[in-house]
């Protein structure tokens, strides 16, 4: 069990951090944006830090009131394994992708963003859905059932979340201190 919650953790803390570096793309137009990605993923891993926390909430809840509680635990381990499988592949493109992004040619850099991100960035949401249909495949009770469809409902839009986020905080929170004094965006 403690397997499948560590895999499910890492893979919606690399998601989370990959929606924060897709959320500040396109937001301002510095030249060296090593530190401005670095604190984009930052920004994504804590959101994604809140959203595990209410996965986590909504997994206690479901446990609490199923009829049988280990009966439920079991059910619950056994559709997030299989949607940490789907998960895991994405996340594989998904890295490959930013190994071959490191070469350092522009050309490739563009390349993987047109040919690479832009389809995993539109992939994503149907990723999470296959994931959760595969899941709940197993046919579980309808408490865990419902369970996993609350945490990819919440995980489908999460993207959506940290663009709201930015846009009320401010580009500033992504930029490291000097250049948010300097008004730099």
């Amino acid at each position: 069990m403690i397997e499948t919650i560590i895999v499910l953790y890492v893979l919606a803390g690399l998601d989370s951090m990959f929606s924060g570096i897709c959320a500040a793309s396109g937001r301002n137009a510095l030249i060296e944006k090593r530190a401005y990605f670095a604190r984009s993923m930052c920004y994504g891993f804590a959101w994604g830090q809140a959203a595990c926390l209410l996965a986590f909430v909504i997994l206690l809840g479901a446990a609490a009131i199923a009829d049988d509680r280990q009966h439920a635990i079991d059910e619950m381990v056994s559709v997030g394994q299989r949607m940490a499988a789907v998960y895991s592949i994405y996340a594989a493109v998904v890295l490959f992708t930013f190994a071959v992004r490191a070469i350092p040619s522009v050309d490739v850099r563009s390349v993987t963003s047109v040919m690479g991100f832009g389809p995993l960035t539109l992939l994503r949401p149907a990723v999470i859905v296959v994931g959760l249909i595969w899941g709940l495949a197993l046919m579980p009770s309808p408490v865990v059932a419902t369970a996993a469809t609350l945490i990819a409902l919440m995980m489908i839009p999460f993207r959506v979340w940290l663009n709201l986020m930015i846009e009320i905080h401010g580009v500033e929170v992504l930029l490291p201190n000097q250049q948010a004094s300097d008004g730099v965006e």
